[in-house]
């Protein structure tokens, strides 16, 4: 479909949704995957040699509309030979489809919300027909919030959304395209200046207040003035029905995107072949004038943005066609789905950190390492989700006789009240501000690694990511008692399990740092090691550690 990117002078949808040919996450689209079948029992005309079924999986959203056209589509007596066309159109999630393609279970026609974010398909498998509707990106929020602002005329920024003190609220990115989207506009709209450090900190913000579906945030409109991410159709459809608790959609100034539902024929049997050939047709018949304003009619728009002449006031939407975004780069999308799955993990966390004497060396004008890995950890602790489990050592050479660590705070949820009336979290800040003092004596590296490794793997909790996480600027210099490389190594191999892992993500800080030693230790439990050779890397290379956890060991 030419044209289809869009300026802020064009009103056509850009082609990024069916152009990308991502394999991010397998995801499932607004709604259960309940049925909705509109079949052609008896065609208009008779006499047919048989019928010919036609199965149609599409997105739940468009379902009710495309179940209405097929009904229109009987009336003109469809044929495909001497048999007669039935079109069955069933309400499908697309991980429900994706298993199917190509298989005698699987549709002859498939018309998801986008291809954007789905699993990679086969080659071959699937062929792009035509895009059969268009729905924007919008900002949602109740009516009477949206008046204050100016209505849906109303400027409204993406970066706003989510650097306010109240961030608008999205569905899920790992189960709704609608909130992948709306992370992959909020990314373009901060360009390409903003540093890893403030996209993880405005996505945790995000994280913490996301809902599970957009159906979930609609539901909560009459209790929160919020705003929330949807497409353009829902807005519309939800009006329709909304009473007193209407909502409007607001367009952000930077641009937005859009979903283009796209009509994919699906490769099969040869003996299939009639009924592909009828399912062409029925999506040249979906692009005809009376069926396209039907589908207006239902809240979308048509593939080159003309919205409904009746939309607007009536819908809560405005008749113009949106701006609409550039092309995201596809690394971008693939580091965002990363990101966003990592921050939404359940988590067990133990961070071990390294006093020992060469900790207090100056690095910079105003600091010295331990200080900066103090500010680290602090800053960290405000990235984690309240319930996230978290515990703090600190480690030189007998800081607790004989061992060479000690624990500040054990493992547990941060929003866990203490037996001393404070929660974990404050247990953790206090701690972690407490480093300097500490800091003194050798580096016990090996004793320590195994005994975090050790602590984790005998409290490990299935369903969550069980990590250790170590920080150090030098090389062991343990007592003639303590273990070796060797044997730590050998340790760590036998006591790994694939199935319950505990990876030690290792952090090397400096010059000095034994990164041999550090890469070898991590890599017997399946992940990798970091160095921070900068100072002022320690804070954005312990980010990068905490993303990177969601796919260890063997990413």
């Amino acid at each position: 479909m030419p044209g289809r990117h869009a300026s802020h002078r064009q009103a056509a949808p850009s082609p990024w949704l069916r152009r990308l040919g991502l394999s991010v996450m397998a995801v499932a689209l607004i709604g259960a995957a309940g049925l909705g079948v509109a079949s052609v029992l008896d065609s208009a005309g008779g006499d047919c040699a048989g019928p010919l079924p036609v199965t149609v999986a599409a997105d739940p959203t468009i379902e009710p509309v495309l179940s209405e056209l097929s009904r229109a589509y009987a009336a003109t007596d469809p044929r495909q030979g001497d048999r007669c066309v039935q079109i069955g159109v069933n309400a499908t999630a697309a991980g429900d489809v994706v298993g199917t393609l190509g298989t005698a279970e699987g549709p002859h026609l498939w018309i998801p919300k986008t291809r954007a974010f789905g699993p990679a398909l086969e080659e071959g498998v699937a062929t792009e027909l035509a895009s059969v509707a268009l729905s924007p990106l919008v900002v949602v929020m109740p009516s009477q919030a949206a008046e204050a602002l100016g209505g849906s005329g109303a400027e409204i920024s993406w970066t706003a959304l989510v650097q306010g003190d109240a961030p608008a609220v999205i569905a899920d990115p790992a189960a709704n395209d609608e909130g992948i989207a709306s992370l992959i506009a909020v990314r373009t709209a901060l360009g390409e200046d903003v540093d890893r450090a403030q996209l993880v900190q405005l996505m945790t913000q995000v994280s913490q207040s996301a809902v599970p579906t957009v159906g979930d945030a609609f539901a909560a409109v009459a209790e929160s003035p919020a705003a929330f991410t949807a497409t353009e159709q829902a807005v519309a459809a939800y009006n329709r029905d909304a009473g007193d608790a209407r909502v409007t959609a607001l367009y952000p100034a930077e641009g937005t995107l859009a979903f283009d539902y796209p009509a994919l024929a699906i490769a099969g049997p040869d003996e299939d072949e009639a009924a592909r050939s009828a399912a062409a047709a029925f999506v040249t018949y979906l692009g005809s004038t009376d069926a396209q304003e039907t589908i207006r009619g239902a809240g979308f728009r048509s593939p080159d943005g003309t919205a409904d002449s009746d939309a607007g006031v009536v819908d809560g939407t405005r008749p113009d066609m949106p701006a609409l975004l550039p092309d995201p780069d596809p690394a971008a999308v693939t580091e965002l789905t990363r990101q966003w799955a990592a921050l939404a993990l359940d988590m067990r966390m133990l961070a071990v950190i390294d006093v020992s004497g060469s900790m207090n060396e100056q690095v910079t004008e105003d600091a010295t390492r331990i200080e900066l890995t103090r500010d680290a950890a602090l800053e960290a602790l405000q990235l984690f989700p309240p319930d996230a489990s978290i515990g703090l050592w600190a480690f030189s050479i007998l800081q607790d006789p004989p061992r060479d660590y000690v624990q500040l705070v054990d493992v547990g949820p941060m929003n866990e009240v203490l037996d001393d009336g404070t929660s974990r979290q404050e247990a953790l800040v206090a701690a972690a501000e407490s480093l300097p003092s500490i800091a003194d004596g050798g580096t016990g590296l090996y004793d320590t690694a195994l005994a975090a490794f050790q602590e984790m793997r005998s409290s490990y909790q299935a369903g969550m990511v069980n990590s250790v996480v170590l920080l150090t600027d030098g090389r062991n210099e343990d007592d003639p008692d303590g273990i070796d490389l060797e044997t730590l190594l050998t340790q760590l191999t036998a006591q790994f399990d694939p199935a319950a892992p505990v990876p030690i993500i290792t952090i090397g800080m400096g010059p000095d740092a034994d990164m041999e030693a550090l890469q070898q230790i991590s890599a017997a439990t399946g992940t990798t090691a970091y160095h921070a050779e900068d100072p002022s890397d320690i804070q954005s290379v312990f980010l990068q550690a905490m993303i990177e956890r969601q796919c260890r060991p063997n990413c």
